[in-house]
């Protein structure tokens, strides 16, 4: 389970994902106001699963809001089988990069998610070479033939 740290600013309601999430920031981003968190507790958080992190990260920009648009299993495959099985079809030049990158980032082998410095240092890269497999590695499972298998997990909400 990751946990997702955000805080919201009670004047204006400005939201926003600290880079540290032990650090509570002392003004509010967008209204600069000093006593954002004074009207009511701003700081929420949320554990959200690693198959849930990982599809956010394939089909959408920034965090989801909860584990509830997606679905536990379809057909007997839970997502986390079939975000695998993708995974493992990635093919091309940096493939077993990739698929490996991807799978120590998002903790689907031991649970655990590692940032890009822990597997860089695994792999015997650097951050940002590792970023820019991981994100080759998006582009190839949001490609037709892979995105299709993953997609079906979706709940399109209303």
């Amino acid at each position: 389970m990751v946990k997702i740290t955000r805080h919201t600013c009670a004047l204006c309601g400005w939201t926003w994902r600290p880079l540290d999430p032990a650090k509570k920031p002392k003004i509010c981003l967008k209204c600069k106001s000093r006593e954002w968190d004074k009207l009511k507790q701003g700081t929420r958080v949320m554990e959200i699963s690693n198959e849930t992190m990982l599809m956010a990260a394939i089909f959408c920009h920034g965090f989801p809001d909860s584990d509830e648009r997606y679905h536990n299993e379809i057909n007997g495959v839970s997502l986390h089988d079939a975000l695998i099985t993708a995974i493992n079809g990635i093919k091309g030049p940096s493939d077993a990069n990739a698929r490996s990158i991807i799978v120590d980032r998002f903790g689907l082998n031991d649970g655990r998610t590692k940032s890009l410095r822990e597997v860089g240092q695994n792999i015997g890269l650097s951050n940002e070479r590792i970023r820019k497999i991981e994100l080759s590695g998006f582009r190839r499972l949001r490609h037709p033939s892979n995105s299709s298998k993953l997609k079906i997990y979706i709940k399109q909400l209303a």
